[in-house]
């Protein structure tokens, strides 16, 4: 029914070919779903006996919630994930190529870690220390807008650290206990969640294109996007997005279309360095070293 309702909304007609073709299934049952369909929603599609075609109405109301990441990921990938299925239609859609997807076998592993709650022994390729073996205890898979990430307990470090998937060499299950502090609930700057507030850059001419693009709602006339993102992601969101988090917003707002109103919620945030003109205040001459330092270890891992 999904399907049906997708083709009609945005490719204009649907047949049994392209049910057949999608889930594998014969003209009889390609027949009986288009009669619930229609015995569902007869005002949304009407069949064109010259082609034997379903095609949409003008009085179409779709039966299921599309939302726009999940039709524009459709569109380009085909329906159902683009798992093992080729596109119903044409492709209409282009999205961007991923140069950074993770091997089938790591990602396999890691992700069956996760569920099972195992630690994993593997190799990894840093910038900084070259080849070296750890054991992490992974709790979820992230991807940081360039690219994906496996955020967990290292053993060796004794801390929560994210690792760059594609820069795992080899991976195995490792069968030794986890410990409480070592699992996801411990993870404070995972858990810990802050609220983002991004408006246009002060100094943009046109600031409604702004708020047009990021869908900012106003607030005391002022256009303002909210979004609420744990603490351990931020410094990559505004990085990726390449938002001014200076006080006074004086980087250029050629480069940098969003400021982050509330910079100053970034000053518990370790990764907050990664956060385009981000200064905390009051800092020592060595708690500024530790800084640029921690800064250029997170940029070897982004």
């Amino acid at each position: 029914m999904a399907f049906i309702d997708f083709c009609l909304q945005y490719y204009g007609s649907v047949g049994r070919g392209e049910l057949m073709n999608n889930f594998g299934t014969a003209v009889a049952s390609g027949t009986r779903d288009f009669t619930l369909y229609r015995e569902l929603a007869s005002n949304n599609l009407v069949l064109r006996h010259e082609d034997k075609r379903y095609y949409r109405k003008d009085t179409f109301q779709a039966l299921f919630v599309h939302d726009s990441r999940a039709v524009l990921s459709t569109l380009a990938h085909g329906f159902g994930g683009g798992l093992t299925v080729d596109h119903p239609r044409p492709s209409l859609c282009e999205d961007a190529p991923d140069l950074v997807a993770p091997p089938q076998v790591v990602l396999a592993t890691l992700s069956r870690a996760i569920s099972q709650r195992q630690a994993v022994q593997l190799t990894y390729l840093s910038l900084s220390s070259g080849s070296n073996e750890r054991v992490i205890i992974p709790h979820v898979i992230v991807n940081n807008g360039q690219r994906w990430h496996i955020r967990g307990y290292c053993r060796s470090r004794k801390q929560f650290r994210d690792f760059v998937c594609t820069r795992v060499t080899e991976v195995c299950l490792n069968e030794t206990p986890v410990e409480p502090h070592e699992q996801q609930l411990a993870d404070t700057e995972w858990n810990h969640m802050l609220s983002l507030e991004l408006v246009p850059h002060p100094n943009l001419q046109h600031p409604e294109a702004i708020a047009l693009d990021f869908g900012m709602l106003r607030e005391n006339n002022q256009p303002i996007r909210r979004i609420n993102i744990c603490a351990a992601r931020a410094g990559y969101l505004l990085r990726h997005w390449n938002v001014d988090c200076s006080q006074d917003h004086h980087l250029s707002a050629d480069e940098h279309h969003l400021w982050l109103r509330n910079h100053k919620i970034l000053e518990a945030c370790a990764n907050a360095s990664l956060a385009p003109g981000f200064t905390p205040s009051a800092k020592t001459s060595s708690e500024k070293t530790a800084s640029a330092q921690a800064t250029a270890q997170l940029l070897r891992n982004h």
